[in-house]
This record gives C-alpha cells, sequence and structure tokens, in this order.
C-alpha cells in the first residue's frame, strides 16, 4: 500500500487547489497501487469533521507537539506540501529530509502566486508588512455556519511553537530553531515570492511553462520541476464545448471576488474598497439591470462568509455563495465579473465566459487585461455598458482567447500526468511499494 501524507490547512471536503489534486489522482494511482491519504489539518482551530472516504485519515496538527511524532506515527512513503514560506509544511519538510522520507508538492496555488506571470507590478515590501500585522489580530470564522471566531495571531504563534519543536526533535539547539524560525519569517515579508532552496520537493508541479524560470531563480531545482497543468482546468476544457441551458430569462452575474490581502500585484486594495466596490456593484444593477441574478462567490478559504453575509443584509436577492463547485456556478452564468484575474476567472476564460474586470482596485498589468481577453470595467458608470458590450467584446477577441488559452493552460489530462510522475518516481524510490 501507498501511504501518502497530505499537509493542508482546511478539511479533505472543502475544495482549494490541494484538495482537488488528491481527488482527482488518488483514484488513477489506485489503478495501480493501493492508496491511503492521511490528511494532517493545520488550520481547523479546534474544530473536527467527520471523513466518509475511505481512502482517507485525518490527523490534527493540535493534537501533536512536532512533525516527527505525527511521521513516526504515520510512517508515509510519499509526503505532499504546497511549496512555499509556510510555518507547518516546512517544520514536516525538515524532518522527511532527516528521515529520508521523499515528498512532492505543488508550486504555491499553481502559479497564481507567481507575481510575475499573473501581474507585472510588485507590491511594496512595507504593504506586505503592514497586511501581515494586520491579518495577525483579524479573527477568523472556524467552519462557515457555526459562527465561531478565533485569533489568527494565535494560531500562527502555536505553528512557530510546533516548526520550534520539530526542530528539536532533530538535533537543532535552541538557539539554531530560533534563527531557523526568524529565516523562515523574513521569507513572509519578502514580496513577491515566498520561495527559496529552503523548500525544495523531489518532485515540484507547477500550471505552464511560463514560471520554471522564476522558480528557479527563487532556488528551487529545475530538475525536480514539472510543467503539468492543472486539474480544475482540465475540468473546465471538458465543459467548454457545452451549452449551459437556462433556466430563468434573466441576465445570471457571477461576481467573483479577489482577496488581495497578500499583496497579488500593485493595488489600492483594502477591505472597505472592497466592500465599497460591492454595494456599488448591486446597486448599479438593480438601477440599471432590472432582470439580474446575481451571485456573489467569495473564496472557499482565504474569505469570511460572516462579513459578507452581513454587508450583503440590506439587499435582497443576492446570493452568496462560498462553498460551491466554482465550475458548475460560472456554468450557469451568462457574464463573469471579477475586479482581477484567478484560477477562477482563467477557469471562465476557456468555458468561453465573457468576462469584465472591473478594475476597481488599480491592479496594474493584470493579466486579462494587458492580453485584451476581458473588458475592462474602470469605474461604476460604465458597468451597465460593459454588460450589454460584454459578448459582443469576447467573440471580437476570440481568436487571442484561444491563443492565451493553447499556449498556457490546454495540457491534456493533468491529473493523469501528475498520477504517472508520482508511479514512476515510486517505482525509482520506493520499489517495496510495487
Amino acid at each position: 500500500m501507498l501511504k501518502i501524507l497530505v499537509v493542508n490547512d482546511v478539511f479533505p471536503h472543502i475544495r482549494n487547489s490541494t484538495t482537488i489534486l488528491i481527488e482527482n489522482i488518488v483514484p488513477l494511482i489506485k489503478k495501480k497501487l493501493e492508496v491511503k491519504v492521511f490528511w494532517v489539518i493545520t488550520d481547523n482551530y479546534g474544530e473536527r469533521t467527520k471523513v466518509t472516504d475511505p481512502n482517507y485519515e485525518v490527523f490534527y496538527l493540535s493534537d501533536y507537539k512536532n512533525a516527527r511524532e505525527i511521521l513516526e506515527k504515520i510512517k508515509p512513503d510519499l509526503c505532499y506540501h504546497l511549496v512555499g514560506a509556510n510555518v507547518p509544511d516546512y517544520a514536516f519538510m525538515l524532518v522527511e529530509r532527516h528521515l529520508k522520507i521523499p515528498n512532492f508538492g505543488l508550486a504555491a496555488g499553481w502559479g497564481e502566486a507567481a507575481v510575475d506571470y499573473y501581474f507585472k507590478e510588485e507590491v511594496s515590501g512595507q504593504k506586505v508588512f503592514l497586511e501581515h500585522i494586520r491579518q495577525f489580530f483579524e479573527k477568523k470564522n472556524v467552519g462557515y455556519d457555526n459562527g465561531i471566531k478565533t485569533a489568527r495571531g494565535k494560531n500562527f504563534l502555536k505553528k512557530c511553537l510546533f516548526l520550534i519543536r520539530t526542530l528539536r526533535s532533530i538535533g537543532k539547539s535552541n538557539l539554531e530553531a530560533n534563527i531557523e524560525l526568524l529565516e523562515l519569517a523574513k521569507l513572509q515579508f519578502r514580496p513577491p515570492n515566498k520561495f527559496n532552496k529552503k523548500f525544495n520537493c523531489n518532485l515540484i508541479f507547477i500550471e505552464n511553462n511560463s514560471g520554471i524560470d522564476f522558480l528557479v531563480k527563487s532556488g528551487l531545482k529545475r530538475e525536480n520541476i514539472r510543467t503539468v497543468g492543472n486539474p480544475i482546468f482540465h475540468t473546465a476544457f471538458k465543459k467548454r464545448t457545452q451549452i449551459s441551458l437556462k433556466d430563468n430569462n434573466k441576465l445570471n452575474i457571477l461576481f467573483i471576488t479577489a482577496n488581495l490581502t497578500s499583496g497579488q500585484g500593485k493595488s489600492n486594495f483594502s477591505k472597505s474598497r472592497r466592500n465599497k466596490m460591492i454595494e456599488e456593484t448591486i446597486t448599479s444593477l438593480n438601477k440599471f439591470h432590472k432582470k439580474t441574478s446575481l451571485v456573489i462567490k467569495i473564496h472557499p478559504t482565504a474569505e469570511n462568509y460572516t462579513e459578507y453575509k452581513q454587508l450583503l443584509e440590506k439587499f435582497e436577492n443576492i446570493h452568496l455563495s462560498q462553498k460551491d463547485d466554482i465550475i458548475d456556478l460560472i456554468n450557469k452564468s451568462d457574464v463573469i465579473i471579477t475586479p482581477v484575474t484567478s484560477t477562477a476567472a482563467i477557469i471562465a476564460l476557456i468555458m468561453n465566459k465573457p468576462i469584465i474586470i472591473w478594475n476597481y482596485f488599480h491592479i496594474e498589468q493584470d493579466l486579462l487585461l494587458r492580453t485584451d481577453t476581458a473588458l475592462e470595467c474602470k469605474n461604476i458608470s460604465e458597468l451597465n455598458n460593459c454588460l450589454d458590450s460584454a459578448e459582443s467584446f469576447r467573440e471580437k477577441n476570440a481568436e487571442k482567447i484561444n491563443n492565451i488559452i493553447d499556449e498556457n493552460f490546454s495540457y491534456e489530462n493533468p491529473s493523469q500526468r501528475i498520477a504517472d510522475e508520482i508511479l514512476d518516481f515510486i517505482r525509482k524510490h520506493n520499489p517495496r511499494t510495487n
């Protein structure tokens, strides 16, 4: 049996890049090997979940003193990480190297964090630092419906203690452990990337070739990097040629929010401006487009559902979504509005949906805008006209849209590519699992 340990910040049933990846590759690997996935949840804030998938077992970081304790208990054949300056992931990587356990990972959100690709302009180090300070004191919801909140800063300090204990477990002195922690903290505030040679995995999967030089320059090993595409995009390609049937006579608008608090690109983003943007958008739609259906989709893990729910209380007939499948939401929509290029926006592009970049935060050098593949709305007075002309814009620029998709996102069956790479690696490095 192949035992895979997966470090993730949320439960397996919450969809993010990691949970979607594992969900897609496990059935493919199982065609060759029996597989058991051991999830280590780092941000449960005391909450527990029931796992119904027989291939999964869940552990909680908060139940253990250090990463070595967990690894020696599970004894995995292979470990997974989101590659980047993440404290728990780094703690596990250190012990994996010490115990000679191989690992694989994704390069920080499939290239989305590669600011030199989605955005050409870097955010200042000062802004990144101030944002981290704000987040330290921020209260975060535990789950979506229970209303329990806890401080993010307290959770971060617990992770730092976990890292120090992990370093001590592999023979580092207290002084060495604290120096290591300070070096990692510096990376958290270094724009735009959080990559470093510290985070090398035996296999590193990335979305497209445009990010390879960026990652190598950051310190990752070129020979370990594999360009495989993105399983989420692969699902979008399957939907691309399908015609979705309308169940109403309204203009179905999907507004995809953006979590820009970590400084993805140069902008004037703030939460107060974000709230004002949403209020202005709804007010404008109610005034000029009476026959509309509006769904607001927020980030599945990085945004606060309660904050948005309170913001929308004064408006009627607005559907707020956080857990719904993004591909299903896009498929049911006629037009997409979003303030910035994101994975969700790329999915919409692949699925032939007209996209309006409502550039409220003045993002500089956004990918879809600089390639003329989305219609730009510069102020609220333009939104009505943009909605009327979005489809014709898409048709007019279809060739450009198809070219950027073909050049960057059209990798055939990425899940199978990843599964094959993992199986090939296991055959070479751990023959006892064959």
